[in-house]
This record gives structure tokens, C-alpha cells and sequence, in this order.
């Protein structure tokens, strides 16, 4: 989101250095995802190796999504990859709107694996959809796959970690441009990292004033 965001600015602006910006935080990301399957693979291991009655038990409510959880995934790596590669070939005024609308595709998919990660947590917290119990008093599932997706708390969790992922993004963005800026050799690069800092701080600032006031509200 905050490199899609930061080339959009880019564009708009015709300044290069949110171009560069977005493109050098998207490297970040390219190592991130990397990290983020192998602790994913761990972590699903762990969970069906230690927890078996649980998981089959949201198995059996959530199996469809279990399915299309890996597709999404395959789907996420597959749009990142087209995003990153695809960079210079789409610097033209024109290939950049393409380029936009590829950033945007790994968004929305992200966006869609995150959702569906989230009705599990939820659903695990507060088995109700509308107010309505989903387990009847033997312990079996009355309700819908929809009933247990939309339960009591997917909304609010879905919200909250969409503005928390941007502002995470932002102090992601600050801690490795004061990392590079502490490590720069001449003025030029002090004065880059120094302005990606700002930038990065700023919206995660922003990000993070956004959730504390949904949650006061």
C-alpha cells in the first residue's frame, strides 16, 4: 500500500524521487515475502502438528477458504514479481498507469488474503453473526460459511489492520532509511535517506493517529 501510494504521488507529481522511493521500498518487500512463506509454512506446521482439534474444527467451517487461501497466495507472489519486473519497462507516462493498475491488483489481493486470515482470528473470538449464536448447545455448526466469515468482529479487525499495514509500512520505511542515513558516505545520500525518513514517519504517523481514533471512537 505505501509504495503503491508513494509511485501514485510520484506519477501526479512527475517527481522522481517518490518514483524511486516506492521502487526502493518495493526491493524491501521482495525480501519480506520471501521471509514471511517460510515463517508461514513453520507456522501452519506448528499450528495442525500442536493444535489438531482446533484446526479441524475451523476446517470444517472454513474449508472453501482454506482452498482458496493458497490460491491467493500464489496469486499475491505472481502479481509482485510482474509489479517489480515489470518497473522499467512500464516507465513510459503511459506504462506507468499499467503499472499503477498492477500495484493495485497486489493490493486488492493482499488485501483479500488478509481478509479471509482475519475471519479465521475472528471467528475464533466471537463465533456469533448477528448477535446470533453459530453452535448449538451439542457443539455443532448451525450457521452459514457467510454467518462465520462476517461474524461479530471481522469488520472491525479488518479496518484496523488495514490502517495498522499502512502505518506499520511507514516505520518500516523510517527504520531503514535511518539505518541507511547512519551509514551514508556522502551528502547526497544523507540527504535522501533523511527526506525518505521524513516521508516514512509521516504516514505512519498519520496511520497510526487514524487507528487511535477509531479506537476512541
Amino acid at each position: 500500500m505505501f509504495a503503491l501510494v508513494v509511485e501514485y504521488v510520484g506519477f501526479r507529481s512527475r517527481d522522481q524521487r517518490y518514483d524511486d522511493l516506492a521502487r526502493e521500498f518495493t526491493k524491501l518487500i521482495m525480501v519480506a515475502a520471501s521471509t514471511t512463506a517460510a515463517f508461514g509454512a513453520v507456522l501452519t506446521f506448528l499450528l495442525f502438528t500442536l493444535y489438531p482439534q482446533v484446526m479441524s474444527r475451523l476446517a470444517d467451517v472454513f474449508l472453501p477458504t482454506m482452498v482458496l487461501y493458497p490460491l491467493l497466495i500464489l496469486g499475491e507472489v505472481f502479481a509482485l514479481y510482474v509489479y517489480w519486473y515489470s518497473w522499467d519497462r512500464l516507465n513510459s507516462p503511459r506504462g506507468k498507469r499499467w503499472h499503477l493498475l498492477i500495484g493495485l491488483v497486489l493490493n486488492l489481493i493482499g488485501t483479500a488474503l488478509m481478509f479471509v486470515a482475519n475471519a479465521w482470528l475472528t471467528f475464533s473470538i466471537s463465533p456469533e453473526s448477528g448477535g446470533q449464536p453459530l453452535y448449538d448447545q451439542a457443539g455443532e455448526f448451525t450457521g452459514t460459511l457467510w454467518q462465520a466469515i462476517n461474524n461479530a468482529t471481522w469488520w472491525p479487525i479488518n479496518i484496523h489492520r488495514v490502517i495498522a499495514n499502512i502505518a506499520f509500512g511507514g516505520a518500516v520505511v523510517g527504520l531503514y532509511a535511518a539505518i541507511r542515513f547512519l551509514n551514508s558516505r556522502s551528502a547526497q545520500e544523507r540527504a535522501h535517506y533523511d527526506w525518505m525518513g521524513y516521508v516514512g514517519n509521516f504516514i505512519a504517523v498519520i496511520g497510526n493517529q487514524r487507528s487511535a481514533a477509531l479506537v476512541q471512537g
